[in-house]
Parts: C-alpha cells; sequence; structure tokens
C-alpha cells in the first residue's frame, strides 16, 4: 500500500494541545494588550482612563469600580465662577477676569489640600477645567497610600461643601499624565472644555511648594515616614552592598590561600614520574636493599 501522507502540523491530540495552549496564550495577550482602550468592547476606556463616562450607568460597557485606590475623585466639588466658565469655553475676556478666575481657584485649592491633608500625605491634587456634565468640577485627590484614601473617603462621607454634599468615590485614575488632554497641554484642544479627556486647570509651582510645605509643617510625623521609607531603602542597599563586598573579599581570600597552597613545596604533592624514571627508582631500591643484606 501506498505510504501515508504525513500528518499536517496542529492535528492529533498532541498537535491540538499545543494549539490550544498557543491560542489561549495569544488571546490572553491580546485582551492585556486592548485593555481599557478603544479597542476593548467590554470595558469602559473613558472610565477607566478618567473615573468618568458620560453615558453614566446607561453605558455599554462595564464600568470596573475600584475598592481600593490611592485615588479619590470628588465629583462636581469645585464651584465654578462666571469668570472661570468663560475662560473655560474660550469666551472673550481681559486681564481682570482672569485674575479673579485664577485668585478664586488657588484659594479653592489651598483650602481644599491643607483640609484633606489631615487624612494623609498628599502625592497630588488636580482640578478639572472641563465643562461637560459628568467633568464640570471634578476634583481629584491622590494619596501616597490607600489607607490614607480611606480614611479621607470615609471621613468625607456626608460632609458639605459650599452647600453642596461631598460627593467622594475611588476612582481608577493612578497617572494624571495619562488622564489628561495632550493637545490642551501642549497645544490646543479642538474640543474645547467639552473634550472628554482632563483639561486640568493651572496651579503655579509656587502656591503647590507653599502647601506642600504646610502640610509636612503641619503634620511632621508624614515627612518622618518619608524619610523612614526613604532611610529604610538605603540601608537594604547598603547592606546589599556590604554583602557583595564580603563576598568579594572571601572569594579573593580563598584565591589567595589556593595560590599559596599551590607554591608550598612543602605541603603539594610531588610531581607525577614516568615509567623509566619509576623503574630505575626501583631498582636503586633494590642495590640497596642487597647491598645491606650482603653487609
Amino acid at each position: 500500500p501506498p505510504p501515508a501522507p504525513p500528518r499536517a502540523l496542529g492535528r492529533g491530540p498532541a498537535g491540538g494541545a499545543r494549539a490550544g495552549r498557543v491560542s489561549r496564550g495569544g488571546m490572553a495577550e491580546q485582551l492585556a494588550r486592548i485593555f481599557g482602550t478603544e479597542e476593548d468592547r467590554v470595558n469602559c476606556p473613558f472610565y477607566f482612563k478618567i473615573g468618568a463616562c458620560r453615558n453614566g450607568d446607561q453605558c455599554n460597557r462595564l464600568h470596573n469600580r475600584p475598592t481600593m485606590s490611592q485615588t479619590l475623585l470628588l465629583s462636581h466639588m469645585y464651584p465654578n465662577t462666571p469668570e472661570s466658565l468663560a475662560l473655560a469655553n474660550d469666551e472673550p475676556w481681559d486681564d481682570d477676569m482672569y485674575d479673579r478666575a485664577q485668585q478664586h481657584l488657588e484659594a479653592f485649592y489651598v483650602e481644599v489640600f491643607l483640609e484633606l491633608a489631615n487624612y494623609g500625605e498628599i502625592e497630588d491634587l488636580v482640578v478639572v477645567d472641563n465643562l461637560c456634565d459628568h467633568m464640570i468640577g471634578n476634583v481629584y485627590v491622590k494619596y501616597y497610600h490607600e489607607e490614607d484614601a480611606e480614611r479621607a473617603l470615609m471621613k468625607l462621607t456626608g460632609r458639605f461643601y459650599s452647600g453642596k454634599l461631598i460627593q467622594a468615590e475611588y476612582t481608577t485614575v493612578s497617572d494624571f499624565r495619562e488622564a489628561r488632554c495632550r493637545a490642551f497641554h501642549e497645544t490646543r484642544c479642538n474640543r474645547g472644555a467639552y473634550c472628554n479627556f482632563m483639561h486640568i486647570k493651572h496651579i503655579p509651582r509656587a502656591i503647590k511648594r507653599r502647601v506642600v510645605r504646610e502640610m509636612y509643617d503641619d503634620h511632621p510625623e508624614y515627612l518622618g515616614q518619608t524619610s523612614s521609607r526613604r532611610g529604610g531603602k538605603e540601608k537594604d542597599k547598603e547592606k546589599d552592598r556590604d554583602r557583595k563586598r564580603s563576598r568579594s573579599r572571601r572569594r579573593d581570600k580563598e584565591k589567595k590561600e589556593k595560590g599559596d597552597r599551590r607554591g608550598d613545596d612543602d605541603g603539594a604533592p610531588p610531581p607525577r614520574q614516568t615509567s623509566e624514571e619509576r623503574r630505575a627508582m626501583i631498582a636503586s631500591w633494590n642495590a640497596e636493599k642487597e647491598g645491606g643484606a650482603i653487609s
């Protein structure tokens, strides 16, 4: 009978199992790559990136609400003034209008930052400039530790600001650079204040440095915790360096001792002799024995 044709790759039990593993691995990589992007047809990319979605609970994609996070979203907390609304909407403005809007924003930032700092060490606080319904007045605060964010969420529940109930919740936002609108911060956003990515209001660096300094003045234990964490890391690094140095010294010492033993003739074994040398040595031993016996 004619020989059977070669079996195609991937058929049969072994080939099918390999193909299944490859396909499952490729599918997992694909899902991980598209998670939280426009290609993800299951999870809402806007909720994942900015913690808010224009469709709200009516969105046809999942909103995965975190049960723990370093960042809190305080929805619609900032009370926009008429001047700030006009500036955000690209309406005509003058220097006096800009100064009034900026002074109001900076006063709000200092007050809220120092109040939220009572619950833990703050890493960053941002106020958005967007005017769309799901983002207007949103404030985000990121703590260094999840425990501090949890404490702040508990303390803020039921409190009011400017006559409105504070709506605080955990958010998926962990990096504000990924959540912000790059066009707005680099050049100009064509969508204006109704963009779905963060338009972060500008806070001067001097104000940020001042509130951080006041936070550490009011809560020196935060600075101690930060220093201890850094000091602990430095100590660990120093211990690792000491271990490496001690291992290196031990290896060098062992190499030196081995070299000394090789150079020591008394302790080293005699060199191996050839057959002729061994026969000559045996003959001399026999001659000495015979001579001793004769004498």
